[in-house]
């Protein structure tokens, strides 16, 4: 598992070099409005980029004459994933932290609960996106994503629009300690890996 770590951190500083610019781009400005860009980039199109850089170079077709099993290698994306979201989270919070001290931008109310609930969100959207990618391929998953990511769109907008349904859902996460969002989000996560082995499994053997 190291050495497949150790091969994606490679290629993320090699093949990568611009997507990482664009995340430490969005943690240091002041205000912390790009702060959802930030683990969102890290968590999906960093992690979706390697599976894509991983097919065009056929490395799926070397890794599995490797002694790796197919668990290992679909974990190690997660993994990845994760450890991009807390590089994004000690980085975001410091600098965010930094510029509170030097009186560049104040740290909202709300600070704490929003960067759990980005955290929440970065870790469904990398789950989901991973093992669409691992079952259809990254052209086809990416495709299914947009579409999903659309109609969660309208659902929201519709949400929205009901002030009732939003209230309702505003309330609901209320309740929760902000902590809840990421643990059951991280659970959501691990939950996926057996059926993204699963789906990787049925595209290799086509």
């Amino acid at each position: 598992m190291k050495a497949l770590l150790r091969k994606d951190f490679y290629v993320m500083l090699t093949q990568l070099r611009g997507l990482l610019l664009v995340m430490l781009v969005f943690s240091v400005i002041p205000g912390g409005t790009f702060i959802p860009f930030t683990f969102l980039y890290t968590a999906v199109l960093s992690t979706a980029s390697l599976i894509a850089l991983d097919e065009q170079s056929r490395w799926d077709d070397l890794a599995l004459m490797l002694p790796y099993s197919r668990r290992q290698l679909v974990a190690s994306k997660y993994v990845t994933g994760w450890l991009g979201i807390v590089a994004a989270l000690v980085a975001t919070v410091a600098i965010q932290y930094i510029w509170a001290a030097t009186g560049v931008a104040a740290l909202g109310e709300g600070f704490f609960t929003a960067i759990c609930l980005y955290i929440a969100i970065a870790l469904v959207l990398q789950a989901v996106t991973v093992t669409v990618i691992f079952r259809f391929g990254y052209v086809w998953g990416r495709i299914m994503i947009v579409i999903a990511v659309a109609a969660i769109g309208g659902v929201v907008g519709a949400a929205a629009a009901n002030g009732s349904t939003l209230s309702t859902a505003a309330t609901a996460l209320n309740r929760l300690h902000p902590v809840t969002y990421p643990l059951l989000a991280a659970a959501l996560s691990v939950a996926t890996i057996p059926i993204s082995e699963h789906g990787y499994k049925v595209r290799c053997e086509k």
